[in-house]
């Protein structure tokens, strides 16, 4: 049996993963026992609704009775200072988005988490839907025979928020982008309308245009080379995709894909927010090494 230890309960995350693993029999060895939010009603909301054993009035207080950790803090600023200890200890661990919001934190969580052995996931849960999924075999194909022109991804964006302004949403498109288009690339222009934000992110040899939409909440994507395709992005069942890739996380004891991956999409959005702040093209900086 998995013991879970949710630190952060004021969101629709939490309760979601709290329902499908103490209320289903999808994973009978997966089970959340102790739970903590900065805010206490929303803890208490789920303690009762899912019946989970603890409520806890810190997160130290799982130390000792929880396998993994799940940080679903609605804050992405939080999520370094929670996740640490229990990686530290080499606890595995989901970290929703934004994994942080400091690229030298996600930098230090990968190298911690290598430390320790600790296996840990999360970021955006639309980088996993099988829309996405569908967008990236066309790019990686028309890669391999040389025709990938370009693309265009778009998903909504929450700009004035306390929970980290543009990082709040930002990570869901950046994910599907560097998903589908690949995790390398290394510079970026970005500006702000009325509506949101525009942003090209260049690989060098293809850009990507990226519309983050202030208000509409539709997802897509388009790959453009000798073969165009495009459509919409369902993410109506992400969650059960992202319970699926950290159960399977738990029971390998392995990260599900390469740790660095998670730094690369924190420093993309760093180099865009940089960038619609001083209208200047930035380079994105590489803290792989």
């Amino acid at each position: 049996m998995f013991r879970i230890g949710i630190i952060g309960s004021e969101n629709s995350h939490a309760a979601a993963f709290s329902k499908i693993f103490n209320t289903t029999d999808l994973y009978p060895d997966v089970k959340v026992v102790a739970i903590y939010g900065e805010d206490r009603k929303a803890s208490e909301k789920i303690y009762h609704e899912y019946g989970v054993e603890r409520l806890c009035d810190h997160p130290s207080e799982m130390e000792g009775m929880v396998d993994a950790i799940m940080v679903t803090s609605r804050h992405g600023g939080l999520h370094f200072k929670y996740a640490k200890p229990f990686i530290e200890k080499g606890l595995p661990a989901f970290i929703d988005k934004p994994i942080t919001c400091d690229p030298m934190e996600a930098l230090d969580l990968v190298r911690t988490a290598a430390s320790a052995k600790a296996p840990f996931m999360g970021g955006s849960s639309t980088r996993l839907v099988p829309d996405t999924l569908k967008f990236k075999k066309a790019a990686e194909e028309a890669l391999k025979k040389g025709t990938l022109a370009g693309g265009h991804v778009w998903a909504p964006v929450n700009m004035m928020n306390p929970y980290g302004d543009f990082w709040f949403y930002a990570s869901h498109l950046v994910e599907i982008a560097l998903t589908i288009f690949g995790y390398r690339p290394f510079e970026v222009g970005a500006f702000r309308t009325d509506s949101g934000v525009t942003a090209l992110l260049n690989y060098g040899a293809y850009a990507v245009h990226m519309t983050f939409s202030e208000g509409n909440y539709n997802y897509g994507a388009t790959v453009i080379a000798d073969e165009v395709t495009t459509g919409n992005i369902d993410i109506s069942d992400c969650y059960s995709y992202e319970c699926e890739e950290y159960v399977n996380m738990l029971r390998r004891g392995a990260m599900p894909q390469d740790a660095h991956d998670f730094v690369e999409a924190v420093c993309v959005m760093n180099a865009i927010e940089e960038s619609f702040r001083t209208g200047k093209r930035v380079r994105i900086v590489n803290v792989r090494a």
